[in-house]
């Protein structure tokens, strides 16, 4: 009985290792999967579209360049003069959808803090995790903080390597 016990267990004793070294391997990729998906630069084309019917306003190609960094902060750098770096956080919601929420500071032509603008997104990562579309809905407040307008965009995406 114990020969017979131990013939079976030795072939068991070398398949397993192999076995969990390749279910290992397949771990660490989508690990690594997950970790790239929305961390890193991306450069961004917004389209300013109108919150009642979803037409499009207004595109701009070269909107902005957002960096996701590891732990959840987000800083935006846009094209226009009159406003300061956002500043703000990303959350995993599950499998490619993410959303973000930034805050930046607006001026007037004479340089004069005239308020701030906050942002809401939801983006969904392609599947090859190096482009993403969002929708987005944004709060104006004057210099007081009332809220003053409210707005809404879309966007496209592609990672900036």
């Amino acid at each position: 009985m114990k020969a017979w016990l131990w013939k079976g267990m030795l072939p068991a004793a070398f398949s397993l290792p192999a076995l969990s070294g390749t279910t290992g391997q397949a771990a660490e990729e989508q690990r690594g999967q997950e970790q790239r998906a929305i961390e890193g630069l991306w450069d961004v084309s917004v389209t300013v579209v109108s919150c009642a019917t979803g037409a499009p306003l207004f595109t701009d190609t070269h909107g902005a360049i957002l960096m996701f960094a590891d732990g959840g902060t987000l800083t935006e750098i846009a094209d226009r003069a009159n406003r300061s770096t956002g500043l703000g956080t990303w959350s995993h919601l599950g499998g490619s959808s993410y959303t973000t929420f930034e805050k930046w500071f607006e001026y007037t032509a004479a340089s004069t803090f005239n308020g701030t603008t906050v942002i809401t997104r939801e983006i969904e990562l392609s599947k090859d995790a190096d482009e993403y579309t969002a929708t987005a809905s944004t709060q104006v407040y004057n210099a007081m903080g009332q809220l003053i307008n409210t707005g809404c965009a879309t966007s496209t995406a592609t990672r900036f390597e």
